[in-house]
């Protein structure tokens, strides 16, 4: 007998990419299960639900449930389920029950004011198992609010549906939600929304070009202080196997407060079982920083900054060549 599942989390707690590997055992085992998300969620692309584990796949919309012969398959399973309707939640129903195909959802609970969105209201009113993804938030306590967060600050009015990954949200357990706390010092991995923080990265690199060269392929990592973006960090991998870090910048007015060495430390820590070696490119006043932290001069790519950039860098006066 076919069911009707839902299973919910916060924000961060792997959901589509528990959808994902739900979807790859049923086909490694030969048979056909349809991912669907609604319309509206247009974050990853037209037909394709991401994880910010970097796991994809392709999917219909909820929305064309009429239109597709479901009859091939053996499972539907339905990504971002809280923005589904009563009418789209009765239909996934029918389904179950009139054609005994198993139904998974996969979404969040409640919004970011605590309040049920309407799709998970239905679910948890009509499923047939209700089970917890569970995670933590920055305390270490079991993580069920979905906080908006604008400014460095918790936010707790405005329209109930705003598209956002890490950037915008983040899983807080009730007492931090309430009150509106967030992590003192905290990295987080951006998947989406990378453009937001291009303003910063231009401080460590002058070039918008250059940067999105390695900005998409690349690692973005923001620190993040008392909610407030303070850094950002990106490593890429390299041809010859190594990685490299391509940018790492401090918001000017705080610097001087070991955010700069937080952040390094970090992505040295997350380089150190890929790679053998790290590297960094980086001007001759920053030596000594990278120097401080283990790093040591490898080799000089001459004309690096005349080549790669329209402008002339000045750094303490001087053009930067690369030409010794």
């Amino acid at each position: 007998m076919a069911k009707l599942y839902f299973r919910y989390g916060a924000m961060g707690s792997s959901k589509t990419a528990n959808a994902i590997m739900v979807q790859y055992n049923y086909q490694e085992r030969g048979q056909n299960a349809l991912m669907l998300k609604p319309r509206l969620d247009n974050r990853d692309g037209e037909r394709v639900v991401g994880s910010r584990s970097g796991l994809s796949a392709s999917c219909r919309f909820v929305e064309e449930l009429d239109e597709i012969d479901l009859s091939v398959y053996d499972c539907l399973i339905v990504d971002e389920a809280q923005f589904l309707t009563k009418a789209q939640v009765q239909r996934l129903v029918d389904i179950v029950d009139g054609m005994d195909i198993p139904v998974i959802c996969y979404g969040l609970r409640a919004d970011f004011m605590g309040n049920l969105f309407e799709g998970s209201h239905w679910l948890m009113a009509w499923a047939d198992s209700i089970e917890e993804i569970k995670t933590v938030c920055w305390c270490g306590r079991k993580a069920i609010m979905n906080a908006r967060v604008s400014g460095g600050r918790v936010v707790k009015s405005g329209e109930q549906i705003v598209l956002g990954g890490n950037e915008s949200y983040v899983a807080l357990c009730r007492r931090h939600w309430a009150e509106g706390k967030l992590s003192p010092l905290e990295i987080r991995r951006i998947v989406a929304g990378k453009e937001a923080y291009l303003p910063l990265l231009l401080e460590a690199d002058p070039s918008e070009g250059m940067i999105d060269r390695y900005l998409e392929a690349g690692e973005l990592y923001a620190l993040l202080a008392d909610g407030q973006t303070v850094g950002v960090g990106v490593i890429a991998a390299r041809e010859d196997g190594a990685m490299e870090v391509k940018n790492l910048a401090i918001a000017e007015d705080l610097r001087g407060r070991g955010y700069g060495r937080k952040l390094l430390e970090h992505l040295v820590k997350l380089c150190a079982g890929r790679c053998e070696a790290l590297y960094v490119g980086t001007s001759p006043a920053n030596v000594p920083f990278y120097e401080k932290l283990g790093f040591k001069k490898a080799y000089v790519e001459k004309g690096f900054f005349t080549h790669n950039y329209d402008a002339p860098i000045l750094e303490d006066g001087q053009v930067l060549t690369d030409d010794d």
